[in-house]
């Protein structure tokens, strides 16, 4: 479906909308340093780093969900940056939970427990998250068609992700309809929406009015944000 420049400059975002820069963005490395510091020079509200654990445990940025031991960016060298910047948050997109335990303890140590949050959690994964970590999470989940369309269905589903002990619910922008992020809202959850990176992505996703934007183009998004808030005045 495309939306058009009137709709998108109708739309009224919620109060506390921020915009996550996805790993990668700005044309960086993915999960490298220079990612992380291009981020905190952009002023960005929330960076979005993949979170897993090399075999002896130690947290690394990095997508694979199981890299060798040689693999990998320690997370505390990012980290250890994040804290210079009180107003930076961060998504940290687990691909394991094999030692939270650890990730919890490093981010303790930098004082960013109350700074962070998961996303990639599963309801599978919920119950472990919620065991061996602090830190309050999303549940990654996408809608069926059916839950896209039908009131009852959607709330349903979201009472499920409620359920969960979760913050809210994080897909991508094609995976619900305003009929979902309603039923979600409705449930008393968040709702972050990934990855707008194209024109039509970044429309599509303010039309929904989530809560949370993750895109690699941060700053095209603020422009579209600005262009939009132009026009209503």
């Amino acid at each position: 479906m495309t939306y058009t420049k009137k709709e998108v400059s109708e739309t009224v975002l919620p109060a506390g909308f921020t915009v996550t820069a996805h790993a990668g963005a700005f044309d960086t490395p993915d999960n490298s340093i220079a990612f992380v510091e291009k981020v905190i020079a952009e002023n960005c509200d929330i960076i979005e780093i993949d979170v897993t654990f090399r075999p002896s445990g130690l947290p690394v940025m990095i997508h694979a969900s199981a890299p060798a031991e040689t693999e990998g960016v320690p997370l505390e060298e990012a980290l250890s940056r994040i804290a210079a910047h009180p107003a930076m948050r961060m998504n940290l997109d687990l691909k394991s939970t094999a030692n939270l335990q650890a990730l919890d303890a490093l981010l303790q140590k930098y004082g960013l427990l109350n700074r962070a949050f998961y996303t990639g959690v599963s309801f599978d994964w919920a119950q472990k998250v919620r065991q061996d970590s602090a830190v309050p999470y999303y549940i990654n989940f996408s809608f069926s068609c059916r839950e896209k369309r039908s009131p009852a269905a959607a709330d349903a589903a979201a009472k499920r992700i409620k359920e969960s002990g979760a913050l809210g619910l994080n897909c991508h922008y094609d995976s619900v309809t305003p009929t979902a992020v309603r039923a979600v809202r409705e449930n008393g959850l968040l709702v972050s929406l990934w990855t707008a990176n194209t024109p039509r992505g970044m429309r599509k996703s303010i039309v929904l009015c989530p809560d949370n934007i993750t895109t690699r183009h941060p700053d095209k998004l603020k422009d579209v944000l600005q262009r939009n808030t132009k026009d209503k005045q």
